[in-house]
């Protein structure tokens, strides 16, 4: 399951399957896709962080789901009810990668497979001195069919083949050398400190300006250049419009907090 809870403007998923390393099966993905439309739907919303329950972030994908699976026939015309399932993941992947705040995944034990597409997807992973990072999919006989292009969009062709073509497990500071990782905690007080600093980052962010530049930044990745600044020009102009820009520079002037600025 996923338990979904709210900090005043921040909302924070946590994959709550322990017992199977947070794999995800079929409840889960609809509890993510859940959380990401409250967040959508929320124009308070500054951030959605994701971490897991009982020490680990997510083990991937459910193989025992998939097992079921394998045990069916493959049905004479349409879809192989393997590749619907394997497809709503990567929908998962492309809600999370668009969400129109910032989001934060909070990295602890294993994110293997599947939870390394989760966290590529976040635009920000903070990790801790413990975790470990692996797609094994090849070793098992599997392509990595839905995270390749997320992991290749965060660390670009290279470094995403070491990742998906090896297997190779990665622990937290070779995570962060590869540009997996934004920041690595020494300890679970530090892992805390780094996730707290950057929500209040997010937090003095003006709403509607957060979530304008997180758009032209989602937009950019498929469309012309030319019609993603045309599309900036646009929102310049709706902010500036808006007036909230009169208040950032009078706090700037007075040396104050604006008025929208929350707390983690």
């Amino acid at each position: 399951m996923i338990r979904l809870a709210w900090r005043g403007a921040f909302a924070f998923a946590t994959l709550d399957r322990p017992q199977a390393r947070n794999a995800l099966d079929d409840a889960m993905l609809q509890g993510l896709a859940d959380a990401c439309a409250a967040v959508a739907a929320n124009a308070g919303a500054r951030a959605l962080v994701i971490r897991g329950a009982g020490g680990h972030f997510c083990a991937g994908g459910d193989f025992a789901r998939f097992k079921q699976l394998m045990a069916t026939s493959l049905p004479a015309e349409g879809l192989d009810p393997i590749a619907g399932v394997n497809r709503a993941f990567g929908a998962l992947l492309e809600t999370l990668a668009s969400l129109e705040v910032p989001t934060v995944a909070v990295v602890e034990g294993a994110a293997m497979g599947g939870g390394v597409g989760l966290a590529a997807v976040c635009d920000f992973v903070l990790a801790a001195a413990d975790a470990r990072f692996a797609t094994p999919e090849v070793t098992l006989g599997l392509p990595p069919a839905q995270i390749a292009p997320f992991v290749a969009l965060r660390l670009g062709e290279a470094k995403a083949k070491r990742l998906l073509l090896t297997g190779e497990t990665l622990d937290a500071a070779a995570a962060d050398a590869l540009g997996l990782v934004d920041a690595v905690a020494a300890d679970p007080v530090a892992l805390e400190a780094l996730l707290e600093a950057r929500l209040a980052a997010f937090g003095r962010a003006e709403p509607k300006a957060l979530r304008e530049t997180k758009r032209l930044l989602v937009a950019q990745r498929d469309s012309p250049r030319v019609a993603v600044l045309d599309a900036a020009a646009l929102a310049f102009a709706r902010c500036l419009r808006g007036g909230a820009p009169l208040e950032g520079m009078a706090a700037f002037a007075e040396r104050r907090a604006a008025g929208w600025v929350v707390g983690p």
